[in-house]
Formats: C-alpha cells, sequence, structure tokens
C-alpha cells in the first residue's frame, strides 16, 4: 500500500514538474522585444473606401489596434495579441504568426500570419478564423489577405 501511494505521489509530482518546465520556458510563446519589426503605425489609403481595415497600430505592450479610415482616430476594433513564432525567410523577410483577440467580446481568436519585408516598410498578412495558417501563401483561398504601408 505504502510503496502504492509513494509511486502515486511521484508521478503526480513528476506531471506538475514537466507541465511547469513547458510552460515556464515559454516553449510556446515568443517573447517580443521593444524594438520589434512588427510595432507601428500601418497603413493603406486604398482601403478607405472598403469593408477592410485602412490603418493597424501595433505596440510592444500587446494591443493592436484597428481603424476603418487611414486618418482616423477612432478604433473599430480594440484586441491584444500574443506573438507564438518569429523567423525570418531566405530574401531577409520577418514574418511571425500571432494570435489576435479582441477585447470586450466573446469573439473568435484570429490566426495571423504577417510578413514585414527586409527594409521594414511593407506589412503583409494572413486571417484565418479557424486555424494559424502554415505558410504565407497570399494566393490561398481559404485566407484573408491585407497589405498595409509603414506611416512614418
Amino acid at each position: 500500500m505504502k510503496a502504492r501511494r509513494s509511486v502515486s505521489i511521484m508521478f503526480l509530482v513528476f506531471t506538475v514538474l514537466i507541465i511547469y518546465g513547458v510552460y515556464a520556458t515559454g516553449q510556446d510563446t515568443y517573447v517580443v522585444k521593444e524594438d520589434e519589426e512588427l510595432f507601428g503605425t500601418w497603413i493603406n489609403t486604398e482601403y478607405d473606401e472598403t469593408l477592410l481595415m485602412s490603418k493597424v497600430v501595433i505596440e510592444p505592450d500587446g494591443s493592436w489596434d484597428e481603424y476603418k479610415m487611414s486618418s482616423g482616430d477612432e478604433k473599430y476594433f480594440k484586441c491584444e495579441y500574443t506573438v507564438k513564432e518569429k523567423w525570418t525567410d531566405s530574401d531577409g523577410n520577418t514574418l511571425y504568426k500571432i494570435i489576435i483577440k479582441s477585447i470586450g467580446s466573446d469573439y473568435v481568436p484570429y490566426y495571423v500570419i504577417s510578413k514585414i519585408n527586409k527594409t521594414g516598410n511593407v506589412y503583409e498578412d494572413l486571417v484565418s478564423n479557424l486555424e494559424m495558417p502554415e505558410e504565407f501563401d497570399p494566393d490561398d483561398m481559404l485566407l484573408h489577405y491585407r497589405i498595409y504601408y509603414r506611416q512614418e
């Protein structure tokens, strides 16, 4: 009985340590730095007359705000984001896998793969509300494509 109880307790302790180790290492989330290429104000004036958001503001504090008009100050979507992964492709572009959640609503999260060109002036993303895109493919008909330009 004692041996069985000791084995059960050891199993429980090891399970807790393994779970803690996975979360403590931040294995599932990329820790953003203050100077990420992602941060800034991105606009596309061509979207002003469409249903797409014309301005996206991404801050280091985890806020992601979208505006209907590129010159507007009224937030259309106030969101928070988590960067899951970051890498650089063979052309020198920086890519991110991001999960965005709208604040104050019960909306499902959006899964985004973003690409910033090597000069840091063009931001493109692909958005899905089903699952994280595996690769950046603007021709994928199941994903929503957007392009923005850095506002100086």
